[in-house]
């Protein structure tokens, strides 16, 4: 193959690292693009970049095409330093390097100012020698760098050699050849031994010299000495623990003696190969009075990240650096192998080689343990790894200590044992042969079966691995029934959706009907929100033949489902053939939730008059059904229907009662479901944000610890915390509570957090975000019902904000359809303001292409006014019950005159003076902000001024309004 293209770059760092690299790939023979793809597991496009694009190429990537072609790394690594630095003749900064900032510090001052010897130590792949590497790039002093090399026989004084050649090639030798006069005549001798390009003039060395050594030793010491006289000078011996005998002795009689070099030597720490006599010589040398150490440990998962940053010039993805350093477990040699494979493509080649030499020719007893603890994935009792290795005690203790002293073993706190790190449960794993998995995972699940308190789903997993569906069934349901004690709902359904598939292919459980399996699973996909999971779990479910109780539970299940799913009417009529069939049955907790969720589905549709008559229901069967759980949750249904009668203070009461009424056992669903009670309250209450977070602090607190974070109640609580804090301008504090649900992108059971989110977003400037995150979350969202309805004007806003007043428009019509039609128009002042706020922003847009007459503004402004006649209750009259009802009136008001162009400054000021009164900084600074424009159209300017000044200190932290009220101000 002929040379690849070079980049046409300017003299500089950069273009010495590709002249480098093009000629280690002729002396590599020419390997084609396809060839080194494929050694290194990268594409060929991106090999060819790195030889001929201009940019600079990330250090994983050069560091496996110089491997792949026999190069040093180490070698590449200082060129790529020096080309990352400025190209502009300043000082080169710290060269980049991931964390490490006190180890970097430590050497930079010990090759600056230190004295002795520095060891710097750790195991393979922990980044000894590009630490070195950077502090030696981030100083002035000359670090002569010499390479210890693990070769089948020794090679005296080897990495001696290299350090003396690479001073000797300093200023053509001259800063040598002038510390050479200031030595005595031998000791020029003496070191042309090991460097004959100084025999040319230099007397004959004696042959057979017994002192020769002690001679050579002294020499080396003397040179170095006068060298560094003349200019600072440090040395860094690299690999030590391969070193040969005669370099350690020489280390040895260097630190021993007074010298103003300092010495860095790099160490593996875990070299299985390392003899006795070299641990030897790190032990004493460790005890030497001046000698210091460095002893490196795994990165940090934010260290981790900056690594990535720095190797792939960009930021990753949150999961997938989290993915990464699972894997590598902040192995820094590991990371930047794992960065140059998508997370589903196996592992390099290069690192599963690596891997492999580890793993080894383990046989006998040691890989009988190593594959128990490789199948296991994580570290295991003596008594389990006994059992399923099927080893006698001291066999078993043979074989640990043979993983441990290749490494390949760490003993844990109550002596348990586990592979030293993850990836080594890859390598054990593609050894396996065909059916020795098998086998190894069901002696495992039956060793496991014998502990106590273990996961169930563990063992079932193992089952599964085994192929043994029968055993695994068993496992699986109580796996499911664990984990929806410990309320992890998504663990639950998992495992009820596996106990189904199983189901059907054959594998059932003992004692168990179908239904038994349909009843939990349809239960926990309700509860996470999973609606296509649950429609066709109803579906199954309304295909069996069942007696009068089960038949009651599926109906109102599947009606449940239903109601939902956005078919409410449907669901109701199953709900009250339930009820139907309870009337025949004594009063259970199964009948109190039937008519909570009947209740639950008159709310979210408006029909709040029937949610009355059904709490009368509920109420009567707790006379029969007396259970204070039940009781303390309808008194907080009870505590929101008195709120939509306006007497907020009765509400208050009746949901404080039953936040404080003590149950035998703790019931943190029902805590959380009242404390969204009363914080919902509140919030059409206009309290604070403080005390809407108060009330809410432990239930959240509670629903956190026992993973109910991402519960429908959970999330409904949260919301209304976050929407508290939005209303009193506290954006800050709104994005806090929202953190523990919106840390990935939206699903169906966060997408009302995201939607809050897009609101906090918008606030912060971060316009475009906000608007992707608002319209994915909605899209998530099936039932557009009265929750929805009441999330709209947030959602708008943001598209208002956007300038996509079309879409917004749309959003606010369906959920204007879903409300005005309903009791839930008492509430649906917010959505009919900021419609009318999309219209106007629409005409306004008209208006400045001179495309808005007169007449259409009036056609506009009568067809609002008899939307909102037309509702089955006036949303802004004496049955609106919201506390905000007078200053949305006043806004909506002044909307309508923006439509109509007659609008007023007073208009204005006196909706913003309603919301001073209920302390919502941000709409008052909006309103201000619009009678400013009308203010500045009428000439008043210093009216304007005023507004403007009053608007900008209430508009902190809404940065769309802020830049508005900002141009707004140029006018004046």
């Amino acid at each position: 193959m002929s040379a690849l293209p070079r980049a046409d770059l300017p003299p500089g760092p950069h273009r010495d690292l590709v002249a480098a690299l093009h000629d280690l790939h002729h002396r590599a023979g020419w390997p084609s693009l396809r060839t080194l793809a494929r050694d290194t597991g990268v594409s060929h496009t991106t090999v060819s970049k790195v030889f001929s694009a201009p940019a600079l190429p990330t250090w994983g990537t050069l560091e496996l095409l110089v491997e792949a072609m026999g190069g040093d790394p180490a070698a590449f690594h200082h060129l790529w330093l020096s080309a990352s630095g400025p190209a502009d003749g300043s000082p080169a900064p710290t060269p980049p390097i991931a964390g490490r900032t006190a180890e970097l510090a430590a050497v930079r001052r010990h090759l600056e100012s230190g004295t002795g010897l520095l060891l710097v130590t750790g195991e393979a792949g922990i980044g000894k020698t590009t630490l070195v590497g950077a502090a030696a790039a981030s100083v002035d002093t000359v670090v002569a760098v010499g390479h210890c090399l693990q070769l089948s026989s020794e090679v005296p004084l080897l990495p001696v050699v290299d350090v003396l050649r690479g001073l000797y090639l300093i200023d053509d030798a001259q800063w040598m050849k002038e510390g050479l006069a200031d030595c005595p005549p031998y000791v020029r001798a003496s070191v042309s031994r090991l460097l004959p390009e100084l025999q040319d003039d230099a007397p004959a060395p004696q042959q057979d010299d017994p002192w020769g050594l002690e001679r050579l030793f002294s020499s080396i010491g003397a040179l170095l000495g006068a060298m560094s006289a003349t200019r600072s000078l440090a040395l860094h011996v690299e690999d030590c623990h391969w070193a040969d005998r005669s370099t350690l002795d020489l280390l040895t009689h260097l630190v021993n003696r007074p010298s103003d070099v300092p010495l860095v030597v790099t160490w593996r720490s875990d070299d299985p190969d390392v003899s006795a006599g070299h641990s030897e010589w790190l032990s004493r040398a460790r005890w030497t009075p001046g000698v210091a150490s460095v002893d490196l440990g795994p990165m940090s998962p934010g260290e981790t990240a900056q690594q990535l940053r720095l190797l792939m010039g960009s930021e990753l993805d949150g999961d997938a650096v989290e993915l990464i350093h699972v894997r590598s477990q902040g192995l820094p040699l590991y990371t930047a192998q794992l960065a140059t494979m998508a997370p589903d493509a196996g592992l390099p080649r290069q690192l599963a080689e690596l891997l492999d030499r580890r793993i080894g020719d383990l046989d006998g007893a040691s890989w009988r343990v190593a594959r128990v603890l490789g199948v296991a994935q994580r570290r295991l009792g003596p008594a389990t790894l006994l059992s399923a290795s099927g080893l006698e005690a001291d066999q078993a203790d043979g074989a640990l200590r043979t993983l441990e002293r290749r490494g390949l073993l760490r003993i844990h706190a109550g002596n348990d044992a586990g592979l030293a790190h993850p990836l080594f449960t890859e390598a054990i794993e593609r050894r396996l042969l065909p059916g020795e998995a098998a086998r190894v995972h069901a002696r495992l699940a039956e060793a496991l079966a014998t502990e106590p308190d273990i996961e169930p789903g563990e063992i079932a997993g193992h089952w599964q691995a085994a192929g043994r569906p029968d055993l695994e069934a068993t496992y699986r349901v109580a796996a499911a029934r664990r984990a929806g004690d410990r309320f992890a709902y998504r663990d639950e359904l998992d495992a009820w959706l596996r106990v189904l598939e199983l189901w059907d292919r054959g594998s059932v459980p003992a004692d168990m009907e179908l239904w038994d399996v349909l009843v939990p699973a349809l239960d926990t996909a309700f509860e996470i929100g999973e609606t296509e999971v649950s429609g066709a779990l109803a579906r199954r479910a309304e295909a069996l033949d069942l007696p009068d109780r089960q038949r009651a539970a599926m109906l109102h299940r599947v009606g449940r489902v239903l109601c939902e799913q956005g078919s409410t009417e449907h669901g109701l009529v199953l709900l009250d053939e339930a009820l139907t069939l309870h009337d025949a049955l004594p009063p259970s907790a199964e009948l109190m939730a039937l008519l909570a969720n009947r209740g639950t589905a008159f709310v979210l549709t408006g029909r709040y008059a029937e949610a009355q008559t059904n709490l009368h229901r509920v109420l009567d069967a707790l006379e029969e059904f007396d259970d204070p759980r039940w009781r303390r949750r309808i008194l907080g249904g009870e505590a929101w229907l008195t709120m939509h009668t306006g007497d907020f203070e009765a509400a208050l009461t009746l949901a404080r009662r039953a936040l404080t009424t003590e149950l035998p056992e703790p019931d943190p669903l029902g805590d959380l479901a009242l404390a969204a009670t009363t914080t919902d309250i509140l919030l059409h209450a206009a309290a604070p944000g403080a005390d809407v977070e108060e009330t809410a602090r432990d239930a959240l607190r509670q629903g956190e610890a026992r993973n109910l974070v991402h519960t429908e109640v959970g999330m409904v609580l949260r919301i209304n915390v976050c929407e508290a804090h939005l209303r009193s301008g506290d954006v800050g504090a709104a994005h806090e509570v929202l953190r523990p649900v919106t840390r990935s992108g939206p699903t169906v059971d966060t997408a009302i957090g995201h939607l809050m989110l897009g609101a906090v977003e918008l606030r912060q400037g971060h316009v475009r975000a906000a608007l992707e995150r608002s319209r994915a979350a909605d899209a998530l969202v099936r039932n557009h019902n009265q929750n929805w309805a009441e999330g709209i004007p947030w959602h708008a806003d943001v598209e208002l904000w956007a300038g996509k007043v079309d879409a917004a428009l749309a959003l606010l019509q369906e959920a204007l359809d879903v409300t005005l039609s309903t009791q839930a128009a008492r509430m649906a002042a917010p959505l009919v303001c900021v419609h009318a706020r999309a219209h106007a922003d629409r005409l306004e847009i008209a208006n400045a292409t001179a495309t808005a007459t007169a007449t259409e503004r009036h056609r506009v402004t009568d067809q609002l006014r008899d939307m909102a006649a037309g509702a089955l209750v006036d949303p802004f009259g004496e049955e609106a019950f919201d506390v905000a009802v007078p200053a949305w009136s006043r806004s909506w008001r002044a909307e309508l005159s923006r439509i109509r162009g007659d609008g007023t400054v007073e208009a204005w000021v006196s909706a913003a003076s309603e919301w001073d009164r209920l302390t919502r900084p941000h709409d008052a600074a909006y309103c201000r902000w619009r009678g400013a424009q009308v203010a500045l159209r009428e000439g008043r300017g210093t009216v304007a001024g005023r507004l403007l000044g009053r608007a900008a200190t209430d508009a902190r932290e809404h940065v769309p309004l802020s830049e508005a009220i900002v141009r707004t101000r140029g006018k004046t």
